[in-house]
């Protein structure tokens, strides 16, 4: 049962966000489990699709995959690392929505993950300390084409992604990204220059990733774990930065068009094919995102 204190900070943030954006979380947000995908039988694309969600995320990862399908009009085989705390509940209800899925607990990956990082103990440390290194770690290893993309559960899709399409349709060696508000990278372009000899993209954003299973070096990454800052700064962004130096030092690709948007306005562009909602702006997941796309997701029949 939930505490009377937990509700008093539930009401306070409902009043803070706002009518719409609690609204679609509490009544729209769950109706999500009713959309349906109706081609199946189609090939799915070579590409996989890699999420890590988790229970306090799971159903934005439904909200996110169902908007990826529709807008891109493609099946996909989708991989799904849960980062350890995902209900049994909610991977039922994954499964039904998304037949294609293929589930890798965290109690799966742990030890083959161990295995792999025995040689590497500053990643082994790091993992064991923070889910968000299973997007850097785990799903390269555990991917089954050279080629993959990564897709956080904040993002959702409002219209065709040519870019991307064109990426997965071709045999492009890019590695691709949205661009963030502002520089995030826990090491600067000096110092990745200076110590590593990379040339750092500016402005990566790891929210949509379109990557090359061999930009993701452990040697390298274990150098940049010991040779730079990157463990005074904050933990969450440390995932970000070795993804934003790895793909740079592979040197191929960079960041996706503005059409693809990270930004912290209350509204995304009017020309917006996706939006990543990062946490200053989580709330408009619900009361923009959700709002805009339950219409042709939830209610297309009634269209």
């Amino acid at each position: 049962m939930i505490s009377l204190g937990r509700l008093w900070m539930n009401f306070l943030r409902d009043i803070k966000r706002g009518w719409a954006a609690s609204y679609h979380d509490y009544k729209t947000k769950p109706l999500i489990s009713k959309w349906t995908w109706p081609y199946w039988n189609e090939t799915p694309s070579s590409v996989p699709v890699h999420v890590l969600t988790g229970a306090n995320d799971w159903l934005l990862c439904a909200w996110m995959l169902s908007s990826w399908f529709t807008a891109t009009e493609q099946t996909w085989r989708v991989v799904i690392h849960d980062d350890g705390t995902l209900p049994a509940s909610a991977r039922k209800t994954l499964s039904s929505m998304f037949r294609t899925a293929r589930f890798i607990s965290r109690n799966d990956a742990d030890p083959a993950m161990d295995k792999l990082l025995r040689p590497f103990p500053l990643c082994h440390d790091y993992r064991r300390k923070h889910p968000l290194s299973q997007k850097i770690f785990d799903i390269p290893h555990f991917a089954d084409s050279e080629r993959f993309i990564i897709l956080d559960s904040d993002l959702l899709f409002f219209r065709y992604p040519p870019e991307i399409m064109q990426w997965v349709n071709s045999d492009s060696k890019d590695c691709l990204f949205n661009e963030d508000v502002e520089e995030s990278s826990l090491v600067s372009r000096e110092d990745a220059w200076n110590d590593l000899g990379v040339k750092l993209w500016p402005r990566v954003n790891s929210g949509l990733c379109l990557m090359q299973r061999s930009a993701v070096d452990l040697e390298f990454c274990e150098r940049i774990m010991g040779e730079t800052n990157i463990l005074k700064g904050h933990i969450w962004r440390i995932e970000q930065t070795l993804i934003a130096l790895c793909a740079s030092r592979h040197g191929r690709g960079g960041v996706l068009p503005k059409t693809y948007e990270v930004s912290l306005g209350k509204r995304a562009s009017s020309d917006t094919i996706a939006r990543h909602y990062v946490g200053a702006v989580r709330n408009r997941f619900y009361a923009e995102g959700i709002a805009r796309l339950a219409p042709f997701l939830l209610y297309k029949d009634e269209l």
